[in-house]
């Protein structure tokens, strides 16, 4: 029975690592992050930053065994700037995006993957959420098992996002990775780990860990919730993800 189960159930994963695996042709798989909050901590003045998104929906399909295509929006995003004695918030819907993925390498007996991930994303936000301009990136995630029942993966990211100036690109870089492990045959916890840097300086990195668990309610659909804790000021202090996966 348990082998019957992991040859169906989704590929093990963390919330922000991609996995190098892609959905099998004719299959549909929908990512759902039903809510994520984002606590900032008080500066020296206590202005504050806090963000809300409900309902990030990521569309995801095989063209070929190795290849698939991703359409992903922000269906509601809100942030809240509190900055001396005043609150201001802005809403409305996130930017879309448009995503391919190709496994480039597999090593069956090391239960290894590799694959690259070009994207672009359209500004198509409301309510001054979202960016103003066409951006994009690649990104390339990777994973294999690594024995004692321990599952790894790593990702890296690179960015075009529009400057604050609107007048060009700032390059944006991100890396991340995760070990997972089961411990049942329905529930498995994993840890995480990420950190991001620009090219308008080091001032702007930001670094988080994180600690999630998984709950597979079926071999097509499962829970996954995490919590990240910023480690330093520029990340934010908290973040709670509750998302779910599924593929029919």
């Amino acid at each position: 029975m348990l082998g019957a189960w992991a040859a169906w159930a989704l590929p093990a994963a963390a919330q922000v690592t991609e996995r190098p695996q892609t959905t099998p042709p004719g299959r549909v798989l929908m990512r759902i992050d039903g809510i994520r909050l984002s606590f900032d901590r008080s500066d020296a003045a206590g202005n504050t930053y806090d963000a809300v998104g409900v309902a990030s929906t990521t569309l995801r399909t095989g063209l070929t065994e190795t290849v698939d295509i991703q359409v992903g929006l922000d269906l509601f995003l809100r942030e809240t700037i509190r900055s001396g004695g005043r609150r201001n918030s802005h809403s409305g819907i996130g930017d879309v995006a448009v995503r391919t993925k190709w496994t480039f390498w597999r090593d069956e007996k090391a239960g290894a993957a590799a694959a690259v991930m070009p994207y672009v994303r359209f500004p198509t936000g409301s309510g001054g959420m979202g960016s103003e301009a066409v951006e994009g990136g690649v990104i390339v995630p990777w994973a294999m098992e690594t024995g004692a029942g321990f599952k790894a993966g790593a990702m890296f990211q690179w960015d075009t996002v529009r400057n604050d100036a609107d007048n060009g690109y700032d390059a944006r870089w991100f890396v991340s990775g995760f070990a997972i492990r089961d411990l049942t045959q329905t529930i498995a916890i994993y840890g995480e780990a990420t950190a991001e840097t620009r090219s308008t300086g080091f001032s702007e990195s930001e670094v988080t860990i994180g600690a999630g668990v998984v709950w597979r309610l079926s071999k097509r659909l499962e829970l996954d919730y995490e919590l990240q804790r910023g480690i330093n000021s520029r990340a934010a202090a908290w973040t709670h993800i509750l998302r779910a996966n599924w593929e029919w």
